[in-house]
């Protein structure tokens, strides 16, 4: 549970919380109408009883006599369902003809009069009885006294079908309440979250572009985390820029320099010390190499935004500036995208890697350049006399150029490194159909 998204917790909750409450609803219904059921059969419990005490008397030998046939017919048939006993101390019960032989043993006995008990009781037989008690003194002619305890008792599945039925029959309005309210519960979690919707689009709009995060529409709740957002954005823009700013000015600072270091790189040249000249002039164009490269990192994007740029359009800009370079105007230049084709880079970012992409293409090609791109793979290349298999895994490498008649220092392939590196895009390098080089970039459409 611990990953699991809020939406799930709450519908959990929602589905233990309804179902404790649906659970909950029904023992208390089955709880009252069972209560409900036991008060009605001691009532009918109560009126044979004293029907039966009606015709029960004390004579004048003492002995109790009853002169009253119950009018219910189950209390005539053996078994049948309704049944009485009279105990009198140190004499035989009295029994109704439905308990026939057996005996029925009260647990425990009234101690007044005013006492009456509900028993469940169990028969010889196994069965069970639901049974009211009653101490009761008879008094004859005569003034003599004796007291009786008189039981009245039906089948205890008077009282437990009826239960048992209702039972059934509210189970399925019961399910029918679970589902309603479970239902109901969702509905509102789903309406309560919505404007968390709303904040994860305002985050991806920032992401893409938008300067702030819009709450006029959001709920009380969402306002200080919208706040905090826009904060911590602004604070975020303030020390890109701050970064961005401090590299400009290291590197227009390290700038006249580098042209000093060079020009006493020539000084030294033009006095016959060359070896001087060359390391100077070497470790000069290393560091040219690496604040120009470290600038063009600070310009990228994090390559976490939702970036959409126009391939064609970027590609087309490109090569139009690719041929006002040497040979540039010379060569013929390719291009197949699908139109409209959108993918997830920034364009400035994309500026960066077409361009050096395309320029690495125009030093070595014969005659032709081409850029095709199928909706996954972007593939740059060229007709020249391309690279040997084995330099294949080392021409992405940082400052590496196989051919050192060539102008340039190599960083040029290694920012498109970079550039993979930060939206996570996949570098392949193999020779082309054309003869040359061919170097493809996954990059899928959005």
């Amino acid at each position: 549970m611990t990953n699991w998204s809020l939406r799930k917790r709450l519908i959990l909750l929602a589905a233990l919380t309804v179902s404790f409450i649906v659970a909950i609803a029904g023992m208390s219904f089955s709880m009252l109408y069972k209560s409900h059921v036991e008060d009605f059969v001691l009532t009918e419990l109560n009126n044979h009883l004293q029907q039966l005490l009606g015709g029960t008397a004390l004579n004048d030998t003492g002995s109790v006599e009853v002169a009253v046939e119950l009018s219910d017919p189950r209390f005539h048939e053996p078994g049948g369902g309704l049944y009485w006993q009279i105990d009198i101390a140190g004499k035989p019960s009295l029994r109704s003809r439905s308990l026939w032989d057996e005996q029925l043993t009260v647990p425990s006995p009234p101690k007044n009069a005013e006492h009456e008990h509900a028993h469940i009781m169990t028969l010889p037989s196994g069965d069970e009885i639901f049974a009211l008690e009653k101490l009761v003194v008879l008094t004859n002619d005569a003034g003599a006294e004796q007291p009786v305890i008189v039981t009245m008792g039906i089948d205890r599945e008077r009282v437990t079908s009826p239960v048992t039925a209702f039972l059934q029959a509210i189970l399925g309005g019961l399910a029918a309440t679970y589902v309603t309210l479970l239902a109901a519960m969702i509905l509102i979690i789903t309406l309560g979250l919505r404007p968390l919707l709303a904040v994860k689009q305002q985050i991806a709009n920032m992401r893409n572009g938008s300067t702030s995060f819009d709450a006029s529409n959001l709920p009380s709740e969402v306002l200080p985390l919208a706040e905090e957002v826009n904060a911590l954005s602004v604070a975020r823009e303030r020390q890109l820029q701050s970064a961005r700013h401090r590299a400009s000015n290291l590197a227009h600072g390290l700038k006249t320099p580098l042209a000093v270091m060079q020009a006493i790189s020539n000084e030294l040249r033009g006095k016959g010390m060359g070896d001087a000249a060359d390391n100077i002039s070497l470790n000069a164009n290393q560091m040219r190499d690496l604040v120009d490269r470290e600038l063009t990192r600070s310009r990228m994007a994090d390559g976490r935004g939702t970036y959409r740029s126009n391939l064609e359009d970027v590609a087309s800009k490109v090569v139009a500036t690719m041929k006002k370079a040497p040979r540039g105007d010379i060569l013929i230049w390719s291009i197949d995208v699908p139109a409209g084709a959108q993918v997830a880079i920034d364009r400035v970012d994309l500026l960066e890697l077409l361009g050096n992409l395309l320029d690495n293409a125009r030093k070595h090609a014969s005659e032709c350049v081409r850029l095709s791109y199928d909706g996954k793979t972007l593939v740059i290349e060229d007709d020249g006399p391309g690279v040997q298999e084995n330099q294949m895994e080392t021409i992405l490498q940082r400052g590496v150029r196989l051919d050192e008649k060539m102008p340039g220092s190599g960083i040029g392939l290694a920012i498109v490194t970079d550039l993979a590196d930060v939206y996570s895009l996949t570098l392949k390098v193999r020779r082309s159909d054309l003869g040359g080089l061919a170097i493809e970039v996954g990059m899928p459409a959005v």
